[in-house]
């Protein structure tokens, strides 16, 4: 019993005392549990009973559906990219790359940032579909270890950004994202046709992921490290340093295999 109501201060402490309160009323960020409920229906789906289902079956030709969905993630990365920069840089022209702190007040610009904190949270949400698309095509070589992880860390790191730190210093993980998705599902749309252009794209677009995993490695690090006097949480500031740096060699180990390995051999 002392144990469970230890577990119990802990949570209420940390889910309900210290959040951020004005995303409570929005769906899916009230509570950790129906993202929890998402994240464990969608690894099960995708690693187990997913490949168990088409295991007999012909790949469904999803082509179609596959080509909307990639100019809607397109349309809305590029809303949200070019929306940030638009006011980050031209509007508000405050934002400090050493040290950009969290607005929690409920003004305009508070309330502008939490908004932007949790649709790029629905973003990594609807991210997961990728996966059920190579699912359903019977493509379960492409369900790597690196897909499902960066999707589901995306979509849990971004979950709690929403909740403690919207906006701030984060706000360069949201603006790297976005440009890269924009980028890489313009590729895929490319891809669904044929275009010769396939390797070229996908060669940049790894290269453009690596770029930007250096960049926020160097973005969360230099605070963490060497300014003190930086009022953004050091715990989150910790925390994208080291997933920066966690994807970073993952990228590069498939970077290296793929282009490097994979072309000497040939």
């Amino acid at each position: 019993m002392a144990l469970w109501q230890s577990v119990y201060d802990g949570y209420q402490e940390f889910m309900i005392s210290r959040r951020d309160m004005r995303s409570a009323h929005l769906p899916l960020a009230g509570s950790p549990w129906p993202l929890a409920a998402l994240l464990a229906t969608y690894l099960y789906a995708v690693l187990y009973a997913g490949p168990r289902f088409m295991a007999n079956r012909k790949p469904y030709d999803l082509r179609n559906v596959i080509r909307v969905y990639n100019i809607v993630q397109v349309l809305i990365n590029s809303a949200l990219f070019i929306w940030i920069i638009f006011k980050m840089f031209i509007v508000y022209r405050d934002y400090s790359f050493s040290c950009q702190v969290c607005n929690y007040s409920t003004d305009y610009r508070g309330m502008e940032e939490m908004y932007l904190s949790y649709s790029y949270f629905l973003l990594k949400v609807l991210d997961l579909a990728d996966t059920v698309f190579f699912v359903l095509r019977k493509k379960q070589s492409h369900v790597s270890f690196l897909h499902v992880y960066h999707h589901t860390v995306m979509a849990t790191g971004s979950f709690f950004g929403l909740l403690f730190v919207p906006g701030g210093h984060a706000i360069m993980l949201g603006i790297w994202n976005t440009l890269v998705h924009a980028v890489m599902y313009f590729y895929y749309f490319l891809s669904s046709y044929g275009s010769q252009y396939s390797e070229w794209w996908k060669k940049h677009l790894t290269r453009m992921q690596l770029l930007q995993f250096i960049h926020l490695a160097f973005h969360f690090g230099i605070p963490l490290f060497f300014n003190r006097e930086c009022k953004f949480p050091r715990f989150w500031m910790g925390l994208g340093f080291l997933q920066a740096i966690v994807i970073l060699a993952l990228f590069m180990d498939f970077y290296i295999k793929t282009y490097i390995v994979k072309r000497k051999k040939q």
